[in-house]
């Protein structure tokens, strides 16, 4: 009878975990484009790309100094200004997503270089983002 018992919570058990795992991973839509941690001097370049049809973007940026740092992001290709000058105050981490700042049909997919710039103090910066094909799953 025990072995029985064993027998049956083990199958159960598998049973929650393979269901779980299934739901887990079909909720997971975004793509992941950026994560980095950037420093060492007054101005530092990050470049990441977006793939096509996953334009809907959501960025994480952290600053880790004891200053404020500026940041820009700019599509290479075109030099279109998506940022121009996003303050980030001392060891404030803040997020931006397209769909909040009037792209409503996201951002060119390429290539694009998100620059920090501390004025006379070094960046202590990270970086983290991911792109979706959907507005409503960032």
């Amino acid at each position: 009878m025990m072995k029985k018992k064993i027998f049956l919570f083990l199958i159960l058990s598998l049973s929650i975990a393979t269901t779980v795992g299934a739901a887990s991973s079909s909720k997971t839509s975004g793509n992941n484009i950026i994560s980095q941690r950037s420093g060492g001097s007054a101005t530092v370049k990050e470049a990441f790309s977006v793939p096509k049809g996953w334009g809907h973007v959501k960025l994480c940026m952290k600053n880790h100094s004891d200053h404020p740092v500026r940041v820009s992001l700019t599509h290479s290709g075109s030099n279109k200004l998506y940022i121009e000058a996003l303050v980030i105050a001392p060891h404030d981490t803040v997020t931006w997503k397209s769909t909040d700042q009037g792209f409503s049909d996201g951002l060119r997919s390429g290539d694009y270089i998100l620059q920090w710039r501390g004025s006379d103090y070094k960046v202590d910066g990270e970086t983290w983002g991911v792109a979706d094909s959907q507005p409503g799953n960032l």
